[in-house]
C-alpha cells in the first residue's frame, strides 16, 4: 500500500525553495573547503622552501646524517634561520692577462 503525502502547493514552493538552498549551500562549503585547502598547501610550500639546508654545505644529502653540525633539526622548520648555514664553496678559474 503506498500513502501519498497531499501538499498544497504553497508549501510545495516552500519546498522547492529550502532544497534549492541547500544544495547550493552544500556545492559552496564543499568549493570553500577546496579553496581553503589549496591556500593552506600553499602556504606550508612557502613556508618549506624557505628551509635553507639543501644549499649549505654541511649538508650530507644522507638520510641518516642529513648535517653534520645540526642532525637534529635539519630539513625541519627549525633551521629556517640556522645561524651556522654556510654556502658550498664555488669552484672559479681567474684567468690573468700575461
Amino acid at each position: 500500500m503506498v500513502y501519498q503525502l497531499w501538499v498544497s502547493p504553497a508549501f510545495h514552493f516552500l519546498f522547492v525553495g529550502i532544497g534549492f538552498c541547500l544544495a547550493w549551500g552544500i556545492v559552496g562549503l564543499v568549493l570553500w573547503n577546496i579553496g581553503s585547502a589549496i591556500a593552506y598547501s600553499i602556504r606550508v610550500s612557502n613556508r618549506m622552501h624557505q628551509i635553507p639546508c639543501s644549499n649549505c654545505q654541511y649538508f650530507t644529502n644522507e638520510y641518516r646524517l642529513k648535517c653534520s653540525v645540526h642532525p637534529d633539526t635539519a630539513l625541519s622548520e627549525k633551521a629556517i634561520d640556522c645561524r651556522d648555514f654556510a654556502a658550498p664553496p664555488t669552484l672559479t678559474l681567474d684567468i690573468q692577462d700575461i
